[in-house]
């Protein structure tokens, strides 16, 4: 049964790690690319951005789940009684909704830069505005997976 837990969760603690680092490093490749203002280069940026989003990031969301809830059931947990996993799930629950905007968001740069690079002219206003409301919500969606990870190594409890 050791083997069992210990095996959940390390693809638990794998995919948090994934969804964290990778997004942490889309985070930061697409404003290294916002500070170049090339065009064809925000366009290649977004572009590999939405990619592993959609791929890498994607996946390791989903599996949070996936390993979770087999996890707390395999090491005992009474799900009624654990302030933290409530906690984490509703925060886990926001932070996936904040995600699938900020993809969405990612998504309409990629699309208003590759044009912009087609046709060899400058990025247009609705970048810069559509740009600092992904900041926006990436300061969010960093604030929620380190307050989630944070439960999930802290598990406080209220008894």
């Amino acid at each position: 049964m050791i083997d069992l837990i210990l095996a959940i969760k390390f693809v638990h603690v794998l995919s948090a790690a994934v969804m964290y680092g990778a997004w942490l490093g889309v985070a930061g490749f697409m404003l290294l690319a916002y500070r170049a203002a090339n065009p064809s280069v925000v366009a290649l940026v977004a572009q590999f951005a939405v990619r592993i989003e959609l791929f890498v990031v994607a996946g390791a969301i989903a599996l949070q789940p996936i390993a979770g809830f087999p996890l707390a059931w395999a090491i005992g947990l009474n799900l009624l009684n654990e302030f933290w996993l409530y906690a984490s799930l509703a925060l886990y629950v926001a932070v996936v909704a904040v995600w699938l905007v900020v993809v969405r968001v990612e998504i309409r740069l990629r699309n208003i830069t590759r044009d912009a690079a087609l046709k060899r002219a400058p990025l247009p206003e609705p970048y810069a505005r559509l740009f600092r409301m992904w900041f926006m919500l990436a300061a969010v969606l960093v604030s929620g997976m380190t307050m989630l990870m944070l439960l999930m190594v802290w598990q406080p409890r209220l008894d």
